[in-house]
């Protein structure tokens, strides 16, 4: 639950805690593992590397590039830290749905993704924003690495493909500025830019590559505008165990409590401590939703008192109280959960509201939520068919209902959209809902899952009905442990 880009002045503790802040220092010391490269990289000129790290516990951390060799170098980059092996080879099978990939030596997959770098850039072209994070899962580009000299471009030349003349346009003039008119350009439709009155001839027509079905290239439909309206927050903060405000609001205990704190917390009569916590929450909600503190040392106190709400809580207005925090904006969520959301609201909901299915029903098709904020309630749902089997049915006929709604109301965006479709879906390929086939099939023929989050239906129908591993039930109900596993994102 560390903050994303917070300000110098506000980050102390926090930085320390952060995943960039791990992967600029730490991720160089761990061990590499295996590493994968598209089988047609070069046939195509586009392609991925995948590159992963060995944490001494068994888990994976990976990072993904999206490399096109022809002309614009690293187009895409993401990672993703300590991950189970099962977790990283469904990451892998449905990102890459469809691309042949296969394993490759560090040294070839350095000089694929460093190689393209320095062709991108001969031509003024940056790789993307985010491979300033993802370097650091790669070793430094120094002579340490052995030089291999691959195949950059198309005939010795720059070779930019687009799918129109529109996303030609974002590219053609820095071209220009750097290359002068040595590179080739070739449109979707067959058409040069440079020309494009003049007829196509068959030869150029045969060369062109049709990406139109490449996860990259897909238009999924934009994502929920956040208009959510909060209610008057409490102003003051009043306690019945004032000692919780200090403790809890520390910067030292932002991330993890000991247990001996954790301890003392539960030993409090119940409904005193549910109490002291909700009014917490609201407080700290009402401190931070409509501006982010600047200079305080970030304390994780909404993130916290959410998961011992889980211990305490109750149903009703516990349960109102976590809601009322997936409902705040895009800011707020990242600066109090941040990555974290899995850890601290899957059990959370899954304990206040197990007994509660129409509450998250209607909270899952409210409109004008921040995505990441609205999602947070499948999993936790899905948790119910995982844990309590008998409970299966029930849960699949909740999700039943949400796809229908889902497929009427996808297209405006309002109550989800298509990050949220294709997160709730791996959920659905989680419990393997073979039930609901028919309903996700409709999902899809909307054209608006982001197929990035899932993979394309065929692979979900495929690991759905055949799945080549067990269902995810790595989520810590435990409140000691669910602190300890959160201490992992130090």
């Amino acid at each position: 639950m560390a903050k994303k880009n917070t300000k110098k002045k506000a980050q102390g503790t926090l930085q320390a805690l952060s995943p960039e802040r791990f992967l600029r220092e730490k991720a160089r010391g761990l061990e590499i593992g295996k590493c994968y490269v598209s089988k047609d990289i070069r046939m195509y000129g586009e392609g991925h590397v995948v590159v992963c790290r060995l944490h001494k516990t068994g888990r994976v951390s990976v990072a993904f590039y999206l490399l096109d060799v022809f002309c614009l170098g690293v187009k895409d980059t993401f990672y993703r830290l300590r991950m189970d092996e099962y977790e990283f080879e469904h990451l892998l099978r449905t990102l890459l749905s469809g691309e042949s990939i296969v394993e490759c030596t560090y040294d070839e997959a350095h000089n694929w993704v460093y190689g393209a770098v320095a062709f991108a850039e001969e031509a003024g072209i940056r790789p993307h924003r985010d491979f300033g994070l993802t370097q650091y899962m790669l070793k430094e580009d120094t002579d340490e690495v052995p030089l291999i000299e691959f195949e950059f471009g198309r005939e010795g030349r720059h070779f930019l493909v687009c799918h129109s003349n529109l996303e030609a346009s974002k590219y053609v003039p820095t071209l220009k500025a750097h290359l002068g008119e040595n590179f080739d350009v070739l449109i979707g439709d067959g058409r040069d830019v440079f020309d494009e009155d003049e007829e196509d001839d068959e030869e150029d027509e045969e060369d062109v590559f049709d990406f139109s079905d490449h996860p990259m290239f897909k238009t999924y439909g934009p994502s929920t505008e956040y208009s959510y309206r909060h209610p008057e927050y409490p102003q003051v903060l009043t306690l019945e165990n004032r000692w919780l405000a200090p403790e809890l609001c520390d910067p030292k205990n932002a991330v993890r409590l000991d247990d001996k704190l954790i301890h003392r917390i539960l030993s409090l009569p119940r409904d005193s401590a549910r109490r002291d916590l909700e009014a917490l929450i609201m407080f700290h909600i009402g401190l931070t939703c409509d501006h982010l503190p600047e200079e305080e040392e970030f304390n994780g106190v909404v993130g916290t008192a959410s998961m011992l709400l889980a211990e305490v809580g109750n149903e009703d207005s516990s349960l109102d109280v976590v809601l009322e925090v997936l409902r705040q904006s895009e800011d707020f969520y990242n600066y109090h959960i941040n990555d974290a959301g899995e850890e601290i609201f899957t059990p959370t909901l899954y304990k206040l509201g197990q007994r509660r299915l129409q509450k998250l029903m209607d909270f899952a098709k409210e409109e004008g939520l921040h995505t990441y904020g609205k999602y947070q309630v499948f999993p936790a749902v899905a948790q119910i068919a995982i844990q309590q089997p008998e409970r299966r049915s029930e849960v699949v006929e909740w999700f039943r209902e949400y796809l229908q709604f889902a497929v009427e109301a996808l297209p405006e965006t309002k109550s989800l959209d298509s990050i949220v479709a294709g997160l709730m879906v791996c959920d659905l390929v989680n419990i393997r809902a073979k039930e609901l086939l028919s309903e996700i099939r409709a999902l899809f023929d909307t054209g608006l899952v982001d197929i990035g989050c899932c993979g394309r239906y065929e692979s979900v129908e495929r690991d759905i009905l055949h799945p080549s591993y067990p269902p995810s039930c790595n989520v810590h109900l435990d409140i000691y442990e669910r602190f300890a596993e959160l201490g992992k994102f130090t």
